[in-house]
């Protein structure tokens, strides 16, 4: 495979960027995900592939690979067959993995979805997607139950768990007993036919299910030598239903990389992980990033073993950066520029982390394979460097389009470029800067901006801890996130807008929080916010009032997550 890197350069045509590499870098012979993988295990079967410290159980690639093989027999047996749903629901840990190569072995479709996704939307992705099998872990059981129940659907459950009636119990399906006559399927059209079905994180809408090749994802692995350099250990603490999550599962299994599996976050246990399995890169996102470097254990254990730690980009700020640098200075903290419908797109890589530290703002520069289009919101014209854009997307984390939805594919979709929605600029070296989304763009009085602008001008105040902006035709409203025992008056906020935030005089209504609700990812859902905020009775702050005097004026309001959720 050739793999030289080339330089971002900018094309003849004003508005393009695209990565300079050699055509057909990766070629299209490989036999799909699960025929790679099937050789590559057995390449390096005494490694160690997987750390389960939840199930206190550590596991080899050999041993891996003959479990996946003994579950892959057993599917196969249920009639489970190539292009065929198999449905994943578990928190990450390593019988999950078995699950997922079986799966890809017999070239069946794997369909991660989140165990905390809300039932109403689980109910409309199982209907959807009318699985053959589920995987999933015992405390999901009555639900998944419950929805095939409403839907009149029949398929088996095998519970990762403990014996629960009704079910198949995973470890009775594993036998350990050598399969030598057993071939994975060999996929003709890696970068036609679907792997994986993830959905989106439903941020800003409902989530739809994004259909990915095995060239999408194989190609994503490429993309992570790239942004890891050298790595040997990761630990991470999102589920498979995140793209990056099942991204680092293949990028582990192909790359001969040990897999460090963690329950629930927390600061002191990622430390100690850290230190006693010599990890050199943490998937942590900014949020549990921000946590990590703001706690005490950071100096109660020897951590000179993390190199690479990966944030995100729509929740992170240059204060938020410049803290993380200060912290852990010898961590890179590195953006990467990433939607499930796309794949990679950009990233801060340890090479021009390096070279470039005052880029701090940038989400990186173009990965291996990408081009994207900046264009115009209102005229559509292609737009040259330094200049926000909607961004349009090719290459090949391309997806295949939304499960059962061509409408919305075709939609999304502009002669072979993907309308992300995203704002974004990139500057002469070919630097990205991402501007939040389009959706979310103000316009009021002739002033426009950016509900990402406003966040991180906000954001600058030492007692916030996090913010999101809201609008409607209505009102602008500012929902704050204190940071924990702070002190913040509404006066006091409003003092430093007016010296620290342009166009702070939008900003209609300012709501106090004790948590935002958040994404498995760390990003805060806002349209869960709109829905309860925007979209019932209002009440107005003095700044509205001054527009309408029939507006009750209303000096400060705190709403708690508890009540947010009623």
């Amino acid at each position: 495979m050739d793999r030289k890197l080339g330089s971002i350069k900018s094309s003849s045509l004003k508005g393009s960027l695209d990565s300079s590499r050699t055509k057909q870098i990766i070629s299209l012979s490989y036999g799909g995900l699960g025929y790679k993988f099937f050789d590559e295990l057995s390449a390096h079967a005494d490694k160690v592939l997987q750390v389960d410290t939840i199930n206190n159980v550590t596991e080899t690639r050999g041993s891996v690979k003959i479990r996946a093989v003994q579950l892959a027999v057993e599917m196969k047996q249920r009639v489970v067959n190539p292009n065929d749903i198999v449905l994943i629901m578990s928190k990450t840990h390593a019988n999950q993995t078995v699950a997922v190569l079986a799966t890809l072995f017999l070239g069946a479709i794997v369909a991660a979805i989140s165990p905390d996704t809300p039932l109403k939307d689980c109910l409309e992705i199982i209907k959807k997607l009318r699985p053959k099998m589920c995987f999933c872990d015992t405390r999901i059981v009555s639900q998944i139950e419950r929805i095939l129940d409403t839907i009149s659907y029949g398929c088996e459950i095998v519970n990762f768990g403990s014996e629960v009636a009704g079910t198949t119990q995973f470890c009775k399906l594993i036998s350990f007993k050598q399969e030598p006559e057993f071939k994975p399927i060999y996929i003709e059209n890696p970068n036609k036919e679907v792997a994986f079905i993830l959905s989106t994180l439903g941020t800003t809408g409902d989530p739809k299910l994004v259909c990915l090749s095995h060239h999408n994802i194989y190609t994503q692995c490429i993309k992570f030598v790239e942004i890891f350099e050298n790595a040997s250990k990761i630990i991470s603490f999102f589920p498979l239903s995140w793209i990056t999550q099942t991204v680092i599962l293949c990028f582990s299994i192909n790359f001969g990389i040990t897999v460090i599996m963690a329950s629930n976050f927390n600061e002191r246990t990622a430390c100690k992980m850290i230190h006693d399995f010599l990890i050199d890169v943490a998937i942590f996102g900014t949020e549990l990033a921000m946590r990590f470097v703001g706690n005490v254990a950071i100096k109660d254990y020897n951590i000179k073993c993390l190199k690479y730690v990966l944030i995100g980009v729509v929740n992170t700020s240059k204060d938020d950066i410049a803290y993380m640098r200060k912290s852990l200075p010898d961590v890179k903290f590195l953006q990467l520029y990433t939607l499930t419908e796309t794949g990679c797109i950009s990233a801060v890589t340890p090479s021009n982390y390096v070279t470039e530290p005052h880029k701090n703002t940038s989400v990186g520069k173009l990965l291996m394979n990408c081009k994207i289009k900046i264009i115009d919101i209102e005229t559509g014209q292609l737009l040259g460097p330094n200049q926000f854009g909607e961004l349009y997307f090719s290459g090949d984390g391309l997806m295949l389009g939304y499960f059962k939805d061509n409408s919305a594919t075709m939609a999304s979709m502009d002669k072979g470029y993907f309308k992300t929605g995203d704002l974004v600029r990139y500057d002469e070296e070919g630097w990205i800067y991402f501007g939040g989304r389009i959706d979310e763009m103000i316009v009021i009085n002739n002033v426009r901006c950016t509900s990402t602008q406003l966040e991180n001008d906000i954001l600058a105040h030492p007692l916030i801890h996090d913010v999101v902006i809201l609008s409607d035709q209505q009102e602008i409203v500012a929902c704050i996130e204190k940071k924990p025992d702070s002190v913040l008056t509404h006066e006091n906020l409003q003092n430093f807008m007016i010296n620290h935030v342009p166009n702070h005089e939008v900003i209609t209504r300012i709501l106090f929080f004790d948590e935002l609700p958040r994404t498995i990812a760390g990003n805060v859902k806002k349209i869960e916010l709109r829905n309860k905020i925007l979209k019932v009775k209002i009440e107005y702050t003095r700044s509205l009032a001054s527009i309408d005097p029939s507006v009750p004026d209303v000096s400060e309001t705190h709403l708690s997550k508890q009540k947010l959720n009623q």
